[in-house]
């Protein structure tokens, strides 16, 4: 499950400390510091690793689409399931994080980007 960033009860709502509070555990940077109105689904770092078999018997991992929640899903029905940053940052949280959340300093626009819903 993905979480907000966790601080001292210090961290006030004002408006210097948002995007950390909107920041995900799992996410390369603070959140809201990258490009204007993009989101991490945008991004080519969000994905889910899938394991494809090779001729020679090895196993190669490519990058893939997570999928999307059923129309009975209770919360989100027909929105992109959640996915990890896959930016190799070293001791970076290794959480799932969702489609909406902002997009951080270190985003980099992917050539396929996923529809936040499907069919639309």
């Amino acid at each position: 499950m993905a979480e907000h960033l966790l601080f001292s009860q210090n961290l006030k709502g004002n408006e210097a400390h948002k995007p950390i509070s909107e920041t995900f555990l799992g996410q390369a940077h603070i959140a809201g510091t990258g490009p204007e109105g993009k989101t991490c689904r945008e991004c080519i770092f969000w994905h889910v690793w899938k394991e494809r078999k090779l001729a020679g018997g090895g196993i190669e991992k490519i990058p893939a689409d997570p999928g999307y929640f059923g129309k009975r899903h209770k919360k989100t029905p027909c929105e992109l399931k959640k996915a990890k940053c896959n930016r190799p940052i070293l001791n970076k949280a290794n959480r799932l994080i969702p489609h909406s959340a902002k997009a951080c300093r270190l985003f980099e626009a992917a050539e396929h980007v996923l529809p936040a819903k499907k069919g639309g």
